[in-house]
């Protein structure tokens, strides 16, 4: 009996030091202490492409498991070699590639110029080597689309893209290589002042911050405020675009500070440049580096009334607080953590990041996360939208909405949806418009289109069909949405505005006559305006505009509390900043012609607060300059601060959701580059210029076909036959109303341009056609560095005009000026 019961007393002794050690692992697997912590989900399995360029590895590639090519081939440009053998690298981690072929398309993927298969590749130490020997049917120094496509035993055909181009320049090798000598050289002091020719240091730049460095910027600011920084692993150099002399490239890689005393502190930095060669020289146009920390979660940087994150930008970091204030969720350079005020608890609720692979996949930055919804008890609602580096959507490009149940410490997926939008056009509509509501509903524009999704079935409705730039509006807490009926930038007979928290929606309507368009919001107050169908603003057989004869202002009760309205005066260009409304007023002339008056601003009595930097604060550091913290209410003790990850991923309640509306309507869009980023677009060619402008950018149409270069412009110019090269252009100025491809030329409305930007067309080969009143027009033909040359159809006349002159002339005249760009 004595044995039986030490027997027993054994067992249990065992049992309890099993129990407690499976505790201590748990307790160590989900809470951390002064390490990197990771979220718990498959790690990535699709391979990485790379091409083998200039003699470097060059424009890494990503694999999609969805037809991407027309959305994400301007994230690269792989030029040739001459004898068109494009040698890739395929970083086949688990080796399971099957079958190799590619296709070569036009821009638009209308034009197939070749599909093959491969027979054959080599295989070393984990790296495929294939060689695509691609056909004599190119045209040199045209832009194509080529799509890899890869077979895999384990995840299905993949597909990579990239743009490519033929050409006999090596220019792009001399920007290549200056680009990754300039980075190079900023870690090191003394050899940095080999820069300083290059840079414009501007006294107005904003120095203050590491995050952010540009060509304007100070010695001190390119060479890391005296910083002790070293670069980390590889460079990552991607072309972005090669047009003519103007070249475009992306230098992407970590950096860590080193020094003594100094913690570890990793960052993720991307340089930009956009050059312009030349036989004498190199010039920098353009230059720009990215800072971004990446946040740690040591115990060190909770302490006081701050969670402090480092070096970043602002774009980076997004708070939101549970209504009771205790619990914190905070986004820093794409990870989402949680913070319980009271228990001094941290969680890193969700990253892609691993501590398993090279980071190449799980780092891709091309993806966000938006807190959506914060409880009280720590429950957080989130969407993670763009490419998925990893889990059961790894490769896909979509939306997904995920639940943090703070009870469980566990993740749940409640959808997924997959779009064909590239990220930065995916982020421009999702910072746009993704409200969840407190009627269970998630509204979300994705794809030009605003849906609906009921979270308790995953049904959607769509709530407002190809939605367009001018016809709607959405509040800065995102709560009212307003859109009107069709695709007339200049009104419609019915505004739909609704309250996305309630499902409250209303109609603004009212008269036969009337056409109603909205303007935007004041806090939650709509601002819309009122047009009579008759009135437009018509100049040289194209609308300007559809002055409006009221502004009114509406409460969210649907009250009318403010009107704007003086008689005898109509609005136009209507902008609304802050709790301020600008307009122009002006009087009409005759039936469709109006002249401006002068500028007003309706001033608003309502304080607006700064949405997207509630709840993050920065000071100022002696040696690392800017850094941003998250303010807390109460005093956060490191020693006593706990870290965790969540315990696992879920997918069982997961469903795809496929959103679909109506075909959209065809309206031309310009979209803006530079240092091969998305701007955003417009329809209007001027405003996507603009966007471009000042970086030096690119405008190009939607199959990615550039229309219009800053950089890309001969310093002379001068044509013997305008006539006979403009012959297309003059075809169509009678009765041109839209933009868009006529005769072999795509025509461009360039009203608003100044002189020196539409140079660039001429540039190209196409005169432009000024107006000069009356329905009467010149060419511009030729320019050169002090002149430009006038030339009179009617009187097949050329003149040559100064520089300045013709620059205030065609001023005065409004600057209506209609380019071609000649379609090969």
């Amino acid at each position: 009996m004595n044995r039986l019961a030490k027997k027993i007393g054994i067992l249990s002794v065992v049992f309890v030091m099993a129990i407690a050690v499976y505790f201590m692992w748990n307790q160590r697997n989900t809470e951390k202490n002064d390490v990197m912590v990771y979220t718990s989900m498959d790690e990535a399995a699709l391979p990485v492409v790379y091409a083998d360029m200039y003699g470097k590895k060059m424009n890494l590639l990503h694999g999609y498991v969805q037809d991407m090519a027309q959305t994400v081939s301007r994230e690269a440009l792989t030029v040739l070699p001459q004898d068109r053998n494009l040698n890739l690298g395929i970083a086949d981690y688990n080796g399971t590639i099957t079958g190799i072929q590619y296709e070569v398309r036009s821009l638009d993927l209308s034009r197939l110029v070749e599909r093959t298969s491969l027979s054959k590749w080599d295989q070393e130490e984990g790296v495929v080597k294939a060689s695509l020997p691609i056909q004599n049917l190119l045209t040199k120094d045209k832009e194509y689309i080529l799509v890899l496509t890869l077979d895999t035993s384990d995840n299905g055909t993949l597909y990579y893209y990239t743009r490519i181009m033929w050409t006999d320049s090596t220019n792009a090798k001399d920007m290549i290589d200056f680009a990754v000598d300039f980075t190079t050289k900023t870690f090191n002091y003394d050899q940095a002042r080999d820069l300083t020719t290059y840079l414009e240091t501007s006294n107005t730049e904003d120095n203050s911050s590491l995050g952010h460095v540009s060509i304007r910027s100070s010695f001190s600011q390119l060479t890391w405020g005296g910083m002790s920084m070293k670069p980390v692993g590889e460079i990552r150099t991607t072309l972005k675009d090669l047009d003519g002399v103007m070249c475009s490239v992306s230098l992407e890689y970590q950096a860590e500070r080193a020094g003594e005393g100094v913690d570890s502190e990793l960052y993720e930095v991307e340089d930009t440049y956009t050059m312009k060669w030349d036989s004498r020289r190199i010039y920098l146009m353009d230059f720009e580096r990215n800072t971004n920390q990446i946040f740690s979660g040591q115990k060190e940087l909770f302490s006081g009334k701050r969670i402090t994150l480092g070096i970043t930008n602002a774009d980076e970091v997004q708070t939101k607080k549970s209504p009771g204030g205790n619990c914190i969720a905070y986004g820093i350079n794409r990870d989402l953590w949680t913070y319980d005020q009271k228990q001094g608890h941290a969680v890193k609720v969700f990253s892609f990041r691993s501590g398993t692979d090279d980071g190449l996949r799980s780092g891709y930055n091309q993806h966000d996360i938006k807190v959506l919804s914060v409880s009280d008890n720590g429950d957080v609602d989130f969407l993670v939208y763009g490419y998925m580096n990893r889990g059961i959507h790894e490769g896909s490009m979509g939306i997904a909405l995920y639940r943090y149940s703070s009870g469980e410490n566990a993740i749940g997926e409640r959808f997924f949806t997959p779009v064909t939008s590239s990220f930065e056009m995916l982020k421009e509509e999702v910072g746009q418009l993704s409200h969840l509501g407190t009627n269970g509903m998630l509204y979300l524009m994705a794809g030009r289109s605003v849906y609906g999704i009921d979270l308790n079935s995953n049904e959607y409705m769509v709530l407002a069909d190809s939605v367009s730039e001018g016809g709607y509006a959405v509040s800065s807490t995102e709560r009212h949405f307003a859109w009107q009926e069709g695709n007339d930038v200049f009104g419609a007979s019915v505004i739909h505005l609704m309250d996305l928290d309630t499902g409250i929606k209303r109609e603004i309507s009212g008269g036969e006559d009337n056409r109603f368009r909205p303007l935007g919001f004041v806090g939650d107050d709509f601002i819309y305006g009122i047009a009579k169908n008759g009135d437009i603003w018509s100049q040289n057989g194209r609308v300007l505009d559809a002055p409006m004869y009221r502004i009114e202002i509406m409460d969210q009760g649907g009250s009318i509390v403010k009107k704007y309205e003086q008689d005898q005066t109509y609005i136009a260009d209507v902008t609304v900043d802050g709790s301020r409304i600008h307009l122009t007023q002006v009087l009409k002339n005759d039936s469709q012609s109006y002249s401006v008056s002068r500028q007003d601003t309706i001033v608003c009595n309502q304080e607006i607060s700064n949405e997207e930097l509630k709840g993050i604060g920065w000071y100022a550091s002696e040696d690392r300059k800017k850094i941003y913290f998250v303010q807390l209410d109460q005093e956060a003790s490191s020693r006593d601060v706990t870290i965790a990850v969540p315990k696992k991923v879920a997918y069982e309640t997961t469903e795809v959701v496929e959103l679909k509306s109506r075909p959209k309507s065809q309206d031309n869009r310009y979209l803006a580059y530079a240092g091969g980023h998305y701007l955003g677009s417009s329809r209007s060619f001027i405003k996507a210029m603009e966007l471009a402008y000042d970086k030096m950018g690119i405008v190009t149409d939607q199959n990615q076909q550039i229309l219009w270069n800053r950089v890309n412009r001969p310093p002379v110019k001068a044509m013997k036959d305008p006539l006979k090269k403009g012959a297309a252009l003059i075809r169509n100025l009678s009765g041109f109303e839209d933009d868009g491809l006529m005769d072999g030329v795509f025509m461009i409305d360039a009203r608003g341009a100044t002189l020196n930007q539409i140079l660039y067309f001429i540039g190209q080969g196409c005169p432009v056609a000024a107006f000069t009143g009356q329905g009467g027009y010149v060419l511009i033909s030729g320019y050169d560095q002090y002149n430009v040359t006038l030339y009179n159809p009617e009187t097949k006349d050329s003149q040559k005009m100064g520089l300045n002159d013709a620059s205030a002339y065609f001023s005065g005249l409004g600057n209506d000026f209609i380019c071609g760009v000649i379609m090969e």
